[in-house]
């Protein structure tokens, strides 16, 4: 009943924010037998055996999303994207035909494979918040229509223009400037691309209301899963997915966080919580995440166990990972060679699969950086404690901006940093139990649990290490968070003693989080609703006393009870404990639902402008007319290239066009230039950031326009003849994003659809 349940409230809210009930069923369908059925007889064929329902559907949807990308890459390739839908149809067909494959359609009929219903209830109630964080954070923002389609995140037009050229076009290039490839983790638009061709569903409803939910919930359900598998404990399960998603940076500041970041992150100090609105803004990110975690969970097996056919789901989630988010893979070959370090030095011996984990990656990696990506940095650079510079809470009351923070300020964000992932992982110290008083009862294998450490530890020392102008260091604490949880959850288990009655503990552990989540609360509402910058504080020093006494309030009262505790004779104190500091932590969630909450109650639930409208009237309607009358591999021509929004530099220009691509499925021949690796290139060499570079081709510029500001037969047929263009996308109004359209357009092209403020010519 629980994910029933569950699957009904997602129909209704999906209904509400503008899917048809029978669009959300064909896609329900499509994932369910076209993705998820075929990958979990996959893997269970792979693994010999069927195993606990819940890991076998979560893992084989995962491993359907890599084998339809491959076949979706081929596809498209040689010009038949609905030859995609044959692996699905051909997988199922062998296991029903081959006589020995048939018992792979059977559950298993082992007792400690069934699931209890309190463990669904939580997955169910887990996934369940995390429709709802997406509803008031993301969907109440983003419109399927205009005009609550004017005002995305900036990212998402970016994000549908790849998935419209990942439609009709392989290999991609960047459909806003065609002579820039796409040196991206493009993997996620082909699966977008894959699931509207077979399905028909519009691929603006895919990228901001379906095809992320199935990947948020399978991510969730693997983190259970693997918190099952390290220790053996189903409570372990339900604990990994709370630590993972909802126990987040203590907030005891009252005041708001500023505009940018609120926007984006959910709490004060970076925690790497999935909690926040990249689970959509970023869909490479979440793409990337549930694959990465399928690989683990066939690496727990792989350091474990014999088996050689496993190696084959290696390596088929890692090529897929390669172009999914190759993020992961520094991080995996980290957890890898620590796992090789720790065994060399405590038995000095490896065992040969590590070695070729290790190895696999390490090609994976360059293949991604030197193959797929070209070599490119993309802008990131070694700049040591960049993030405390864009720190919700110091950035916000302005002690530690980027570009004008010294060394100490930067050194005071970090330790408050670090004394709130304390908070967030103490079950980390457990892990010493491995070492020191083992516990015998529990056979829990160590190298899988140095792999997730390793793995965690490693987005924390690039989070350190490395600096970006968008701040896309803090995509390696994200990735890396599930699996320091994961450790945590390890050494809670190993810190826990055996034979406490079930109620008594549950009682201490309940009352623990309570204690922690009142001490937070009182310092929370102590503490001003002013932001204390420098100014308003009287000085530096006492802005910095602003952002330093709430949390030693709160470990202050946390003392007190960590005391009492010793002093019990409870036998689980480190239990209690950590319950205690979790306390501090998981109230923040309910804090944010609150406030998000309050927000939409009184802004509306529906159609909201979270910024200025950026996206010309009539963009959608207009660029679905061009995409349904013209073919795809017509080139566009446009007089929009910049965004100048009120209260902005005039002469500014925020070179992130991406619409008119994004909308009409179409290849512009100078829409913008934002987010290409030429860009990041020419703001490095100059030293602006990459939003605001000058395109670096101004002879193509220049020709672009003047068949706009003086179309004639000469400068239209130069278009036409030089360049390739077919057809043009102009914004009509007066505009300072465009290069003003001359009224004579008409005389030299054939006005073919006009809508909104924009106008669709073909060029005779």
């Amino acid at each position: 009943m629980p994910p029933v349940t569950l699957g009904v409230l997602i129909i209704i809210g999906l209904r509400f924010y503008g899917v048809p009930v029978w669009t959300t069923a064909i896609f329900a369908g499509y994932v369910a037998l076209g993705i998820a059925l075929p990958g979990m007889l996959l893997w269970r064929a792979v693994r010999g055996r069927s195993g606990w329902l819940v890991e076998d559907v979560a893992a084989g949807l995962a491993v359907g999303y890599s084998c339809e990308v491959m076949t979706y890459i081929t596809a498209r390739w040689i010009g038949v994207p609905l030859l995609t839908a044959a692996w699905p149809v051909a997988t199922i067909a062998v296991f029903l035909l081959v006589p020995k494959l048939r018992r792979y359609w059977r559950g298993t009929d082992r007792a400690d494979e069934k699931t209890p219903f309190w463990f669904s209830a939580i997955l169910s109630g887990g996934g369940l918040v995390l429709f709802y964080w997406s509803i008031i954070r993301f969907f109440r923002t983003h419109g399927l229509v205009e005009p609550g389609s004017l005002s995305p995140d900036i990212d998402s037009p970016f994000h549908l223009a790849l998935l419209g050229d990942a439609k009709h076009h392989m290999p991609l290039a960047s459909p806003w400037l065609p002579e820039q490839p796409v040196l991206y983790h493009w993997f996620v638009y082909a699966e977008m691309a894959s699931t509207s061709w077979i399905t028909g569903i519009e691929p603006e409803v895919l990228l901001l209301r379906l095809s992320p939910l199935p990947m948020i919930l399978g991510l969730l359900v693997l983190m259970a899963v693997l918190g099952k598998r390290l220790t053996g404990q189903w409570w372990c399960g339900a604990a990994a997915v709370v630590i993972t998603f909802f126990v987040l940076t203590p907030t005891p500041y009252q005041w708001p966080l500023n505009t940018w970041f609120s926007a984006y992150g959910t709490n004060v100090y970076e925690d790497g919580s999935s909690l926040r609105a990249q689970l959509w803004t970023s869909p490479t990110q979440t793409f990337g995440a549930i694959l990465f975690a399928a690989l683990v969970l066939v690496l727990v097996d792989v350091l474990t166990e014999s088996n050689r056919k496993r190696w084959l789901l290696v390596v088929l989630l890692m090529a897929a990972i390669t172009g999914g988010k190759a993020t992961f893979l520094p991080m995996l070959l980290a957890g890898v060679l620590l796992v090789v370090a720790v065994r060399l030095l405590v038995r000095r011996q490896v065992r040969p699969p590590a070695l070729i984990v290790a190895g696999v990656a390490f090609l994976a990696l360059l293949f991604a950086q030197f193959v797929l990506f070209g070599g490119a940095a993309q802008g990131l650079a070694i700049d040591p404690l960049h993030f405390a510079q864009i720190s919700g809470a110091p950035f916000t009351a302005k002690f530690a901006v980027p570009g004008q923070a010294g060394l100490l300020r930067l050194l005071l964000v970090a330790a408050i940093t670090v004394a709130c992932w304390a908070c967030i992982w103490p079950g980390l110290v457990g892990l010493t139990r491995f070492v020191w008083r083992r516990r015998p009862d529990l056979q829990i294998p160590a190298e899988p649990v140095v792999l997730v450490l390793g793995i965690g530890l490693s987005g924390i020392g690039a989070l350190f290490v490395f600096g970006h102008e968008g701040g896309a260091e803090g995509w390696f604490m994200v990735s890396g968070r599930p699996y320091l949880s994961l450790a945590a959850v390890v050494g809670l288990a190993m810190i826990t003693p055996s034979g406490v009655p079930t109620r008594r503990m549950l009682t201490w552990v309940y009352g623990a989080i309570a204690v922690g989540a009142a001490s937070l609360i009182v310092i929370h509402q102590l503490g001003q609703t002013w932001v204390p910058t420098a100014a308003r504080a009287g000085s530096s020093a006492k802005s910095a006393f602003y952002l330093v006494w709430p949390y030693a309030a709160v470990f202050g009262l946390l003392g007190i009870a960590v005391l009492l505790v010793i002093r019990s004779s409870f036998p689980a104190k480190g239990t209690v404990v950590v319950s205690l500091l979790a306390g501090v932590c998981l109230v923040t969630t309910p804090l944010h639902l609150h406030e998000t909450t309050r927000q939409a109650e009184d802004t509306g639930w529906r159609d909201i402008n979270q910024y200025q409208q950026f996206i010309p009237a009539g963009t959608m309607q207009a660029g679905r007319w061009l995409r349904d009358h013209s073919g795809p591999d017509d080139l566009v021509a446009t007089n929009a290239h910049c965004f100048v929004l009120a209260g902005e530099n005039p002469t500014q220009c925020d070179n992130r066009h991406f619409a008119f691509a994004a909308y009409s499925e179409r290849r512009f021949l100078i829409e913008g230039w934002g987010f290409t690796s030429r860009a990041h290139e020419v703001a490095a060499e100059i030293g602006v950031n990459d939003v605001v570079v000058p395109y670096w081709n101004q002879q193509l510029l220049s020709d672009n326009d003047a068949a706009f500001i003086s179309p004639s037969a000469a400068t239209i047929d130069k278009l036409r003849d030089q360049y390739g263009v077919r057809w043009l996308f102009v914004l009509e109004a007066s505009d300072p994003s465009a290069v003003s359209a001359s009224p004579s357009l008409g005389e030299f092209a054939q006005l073919r659809h006009r809508a909104g403020k924009i106008a669709v010519y073909e060029i005779r």
